[in-house]
């Protein structure tokens, strides 16, 4: 059975996909893993279509789950400062960087066990399988079906905060819980974050940005105006860099603007106020938002947990003494 190398889905005749309507001749670049591709995973095959996309540390393909037909994500390590494709799909170091790829590998498959293993977590992708092959290793997530932010800000304009706030809120619990069990993601951007179709967001691209962490690597990769100024340096990062890079994703979507890079605002802070860019916030929800933007990182809220507790502090109020009451004696009907 022929699949279109775009949606997964199957196409046996034609040019042109009669699901997604793309060709079904188009292949990946001669750098990456050819479209159908066979990994074995732990329990199952994965056939790759083409690249979703790709960044410093890795490359993503759409795949297709032969034992179930469930399409899926599958992201390879593939770190292109510290890497090359040599024959028959085998990943190799470059000459000198032999000690900075192999420590990236091995955190990308510790950390690609852990988010395989992780369940509970509706807002972060899930992780399905782990593959070791080819001298590199692959995450195999579940594919997800909408619109990162950024891509919904430069084709709608920004997003009303109505509209994003309540959805923040489950995000936010679960990145959370993510730093709890050990996880910070390190690249939380608009690029990182989808609208679901059901109206969801979700926390995607598990990249290796701490794997690949040596001290020297850093700074090249990171996404100006998202990063936090601890990510310039060679230390000192912890959830409280996941909270900056949120509530710059954040500000971004609700203004259409990009925040300075936070190395500038250390010298002129240049933050526009987004109530001033036409976001409509409450002083409350501004001021945490501005909370969690501070560029030094001890002033900033420590954990995920304090932010999401600034932006919603309804939703974490204790109820007074006489509303207990109440609602142990009258079951809140009073």
């Amino acid at each position: 059975m022929g699949y279109c190398p775009h949606c997964m889905r199957p196409a046996e005749e034609g040019n042109f996909c009669p699901h997604c309507g793309k060709s079904l001749h188009d292949g990946n670049p001669e750098h990456l893993l050819p479209v159908g591709t066979v990994l074995k995973g732990n329990q199952n095959h994965y056939r790759l279509g083409v690249h979703l996309g790709q960044g410093g540390f890795g490359v993503t393909y759409i795949a297709l789950e032969e034992e179930t037909g469930r399409r899926t994500a599958v992201k390879e390590y593939f770190p292109t400062r510290c890497s090359r494709r040599g024959p028959g799909g085998q990943v190799e170091a470059l000459a000198g960087q032999e000690a900075v790829y192999e420590g990236g590998r091995y955190h990308f498959v510790e950390e690609a066990r852990m988010l395989a293993s992780l369940e509970g977590m509706p807002a972060v992708v899930q992780g399905i399988d782990y593959i070791e092959t080819n001298n590199t290793a692959y995450l195999v997530m579940e594919y997800l079906d909408g619109t990162p932010l950024y891509r919904i800000v430069n084709e709608k304009g920004r997003i009303p905060a109505a509209e994003l706030l309540p959805r923040l809120r489950p995000l936010m619990e679960d990145i959370g819980k993510l730093h709890a069990a050990g996880i910070i993601h390190r690249d939380i951007s608009p690029d990182n974050v989808m609208w679901m179709k059901t109206g969801a967001l979700k926390l995607l691209d598990f990249g290796c940005a701490r794997s690949m962490e040596d001290g020297k690597s850093m700074t090249v990769l990171l996404k100006h105006g998202f990063a936090p100024v601890e990510q310039y340096q060679t230390h000192g990062q912890g959830p409280w860099t996941d909270v900056y890079a949120l509530a710059a994703t954040v500000y971004h979507s609700l203004t259409g603007v990009v925040p300075p890079t936070s190395t500038e605002r250390l010298l002129d802070d240049g933050l526009q106020l987004p109530a001033s860019l036409g976001a409509e916030l409450t002083s409350a929800q501004e001021g945490a938002l501005l909370w969690a933007l501070t560029v030094r990182p001890r002033e900033r809220p420590a954990d995920m947990g304090a932010f999401c507790r600034a932006l919603f502090p309804e939703a974490y109020a204790r109820p007074g003494l006489w509303q207990r009451l109440k609602t142990l004696l009258f079951g809140g009907k009073r």
